[in-house]
């Protein structure tokens, strides 16, 4: 399975992780130990853990954010500390790492690989600043939506491909991309793997998120040519399937990959 990733994804509110359950036509948020749930995720073989921020960014000020969503911020912020100290598997964090403030903070307390959003697309000069400082520590989502990124200041062309775009990239320095289909969740078609599949043909790793909702969505996942792994959340969040089902999966797609 080194090959190929299975992700569990923990999303911090309030220093809290959220476990979700089904209720009624719905679903129910629980706020639990993240310390436990990331014990549960390790000791089932998760080769590294996705900590999604819920709660904005860390480094801020008062005029910009105040009262629970800053104080959730630094609460979480001491929960990923801890997290970094507790397991030794590598941890990658979005949310709030947006200016080298911020992907200075989490990287010296133990965080091995940020992951900046929007502001990596509008700043490409501010990325070179973080690859400066730690290459293999940076990563960058790229949101795609309708086949096309969502948006970009890296290529000068209104028509650039997601392809084209991680070339680009990639020549800057970029190692790691998270592909983000924006339209996969609400679709409920699953992951377009192939389509980040190409994305990763071009010289760089590239995780999927977005659409994962099943176990064969995993295992088509592994089974394409170019992507790394996959991040999971809400379904192991919710006990849809357990991270072993989820590896098996992977490792069957991974056997039909060509």
């Amino acid at each position: 399975m080194s090959d190929f990733m299975v992700i569990p994804a923990i999303e911090l509110r309030g220093g809290l992780a959220l476990r979700y359950e089904s209720v009624g036509m719905g679903t129910r948020a629980n706020r639990v130990d993240p310390i436990s749930l990331a014990k549960e995720y390790v000791e089932a073989g998760a080769p590294m853990l996705h900590l999604y921020n819920l709660d904005g960014p860390f480094i801020v000020s008062a005029v910009e954010h105040s009262g629970s969503v800053l104080a959730g911020a630094e609460r979480n912020l001491t929960v990923v500390g801890e997290l970094a100290q507790t397991f030794k598997v590598p941890l990658q964090l979005s949310g709030g790492v947006r200016d080298i403030d911020s992907f200075k903070v989490v990287t010296q307390m133990g965080v091995k690989r940020a992951a900046f959003g929007s502001s990596a697309m509008r700043d490409p000069a501010m990325c070179k600043q973080a690859l400066a400082l730690d290459a293999n520590a940076v990563v960058v989502f790229l949101d795609v939506k309708d086949g096309r990124p969502a948006s970009q200041e890296w290529v000068d062309s209104p028509t650039v491909t997601a392809p084209q775009l991680a070339a680009a990239m990639r020549e800057a320095g970029i190692k790691s991309i998270i592909y983000q289909d924006v339209d996969a969740d609400a679709a409920g078609a699953g992951p377009r793997a192939a389509d980040a599949g190409a994305v990763g043909k071009q010289g760089v790793q590239v995780i999927l998120s977005g659409g994962v909702s099943t176990l064969d969505h995993i295992k088509t996942c592994a089974a394409t040519s170019g992507l790394s792994g996959v991040i999971v959340g809400k379904p192991l969040a919710m006990k849809t399937f357990t991270y072993q089902q989820a590896l098996e999966a992977a490792k069957a797609g991974l056997a039909a990959r060509k």
